[in-house]
């Protein structure tokens, strides 16, 4: 669960959209590689999927963190050149692991600047 003293849904969609050039919700599903809807479901549950923060870090170093709270470092570089913060496959959480522990362990080394393998 997110603290919304911690979180403020609109806030954070702000921060996506001027860190991605969109402009529209079209703009950032096509972005993002989800469909229109998934953009207003996330909307009306004033909630965004931890898929898509991982997304946003991938394909531009976007700190999650700093999507979520406005806090901390805009961008997560790497410690070496030409490394990927995230590779292009993770394995798959077991099932007993929290997305949002699983998010937070991949924040974390990506914060440390550990490749992720």
């Amino acid at each position: 669960m997110m603290d919304n003293n911690f979180f403020d849904y609109s806030l954070a969609m702000e921060r996506i959209k001027s860190v991605t050039g969109c402009k529209t919700q079209q703009d950032l599903a096509k972005f993002l590689g989800v469909s229109q809807s998934c953009i207003s479901d996330a909307k009306k549950r004033m909630a965004i999927p931890a898929e898509w923060l991982l997304k946003l870090l991938k394909k531009q170093g976007i700190n999650p963190d700093w999507v979520r709270s406005g806090m901390g470092a805009q961008y997560l570089h790497p410690s070496e050149d030409n490394v990927n913060i995230l590779p292009n496959s993770m394995p798959k959480p077991s099932s007993s692991c929290l997305m949002q522990e699983f998010f937070f362990a991949l924040v974390r080394r990506a914060m440390d600047g550990k490749k992720l393998t």
